[in-house]
């Protein structure tokens, strides 16, 4: 029934923000304005999302290899795809696990243990938007308020995220598991294994011998999302300045981590058009004009490609109970 409860609160919060988005637009000038974007910048803009998508495949490689050496990135790039697939369409961005199971499927890593590398990475990309903001604080227009709650709600979310996970790995978790006396021994022993190798997974950043590579590689995914949504910007006729372009690229990355429907729905396009309304006065339905395509750009290449892997692989979504954890 909770969960119920849970999907009523983020339909709620994704209609809200279509409602916002969408308010006092005018229809034919917005639709004007879509049909006028750039295709050919609009394409490059998907193309260097797919580029980033590889470089990301390749830093899960560094990652995972000294679990397992013989692990391809294509394979990996399918199981990422496949992951944001998941996420397109499922609540709770269940895609995670989906991805985890992808990855482990017929290589030598457990789900368990690639999950905890799928963690890992939210981790990364978490601490990576925490570095940016705490750099381009200065630049970042905190004196308003729905932006500075932005800003402290990722940060204090970003900071008990990963501080749970070093706390629990520090605490005897195997002593409070084996206490809960309502489990039965065999759960309970299931369970401090399943927790073992998600840790093996996690742990594994402190393990690869490949960390400047995996420096590069995040920058290197940076440095593409940055230009990705200059040329959006473009395509759409906004022009905004360099450091602003950035400043948009970081609270379109705390948006994406709002609770909304399966794929952002909602909480993108009024996130987006609230901020550069609001900080760089670009008008309404060009605001939205841009979150509307920025949004397809990211979603629609995601779900075509993720679903070609997802069904390539034989995959089902009820595949992750089967899974051997």
């Amino acid at each position: 029934m909770a969960k119920y409860y849970k999907i009523l609160i983020l339909v709620f919060l994704s209609f809200f923000g279509l409602y916002y988005a969408f308010e006092s637009i005018e229809f034919s000038e917005l639709y004007h304005r879509i049909i006028s974007v750039d295709l050919l910048k609009l394409i490059l803009a998907i193309s260097i999302l797919m580029l980033s998508a590889i470089i990301r495949a390749k830093r899960l490689k560094y990652i995972i290899l000294p679990l397992d050496t013989d692990i391809s990135t294509h394979h990996l790039f399918g199981a990422t795809m496949i992951g944001y697939f998941g996420n397109g369409i499922l609540f709770f961005r269940l895609g995670e696990l989906l991805k985890a199971f992808s990855i482990s499927q017929g290589n030598n890593i457990k789900t368990a243990e690639s999950f905890g590398v799928v963690m890992l990475e939210r981790v990364m990309d978490a601490l990576t938007v925490f570095i940016l903001i705490v750099f381009f604080l200065p630049f970042i227009p905190l004196e308003n308020q729905t932006i500075r709650y932005w800003v402290i709600a990722f940060v204090v979310v970003t900071i008990i995220f990963v501080g749970s996970l070093f706390l629990i790995k520090f605490i005897n978790w195997k002593h409070m598991i084996l206490s809960f006396s309502i489990l039965n021994e065999s759960f309970k022993n299931k369970l401090i294994t399943v927790t073992e190798k998600i840790f093996k997974g996690l742990e594994l950043i402190f393990k690869t011998k490949h960390n400047l590579k995996i420096m590069l590689c995040t920058v290197l995914i940076w440095i593409c999302y940055f230009i990705m949504t200059m040329l959006l910007m473009e395509s759409c006729h906004i022009e905004l300045s360099l450091d602003k372009v950035f400043i948009m690229l970081l609270i379109g990355a705390i948006i994406v981590a709002v609770p909304a429907l399966p794929g952002g729905l909602g909480t993108y396009e009024a996130g987006i058009t609230y901020t550069m309304t609001l900080l760089f006065f670009v008008s309404k339905d060009l605001s939205l004009t841009y979150a509307i395509v920025s949004h397809a750009s990211n979603y629609i290449p995601y779900m075509l490609v993720g679903s070609f892997y997802f069904f390539k692989s034989g995959l089902k979504f009820g595949s992750i109970n089967k899974a051997n954890f």
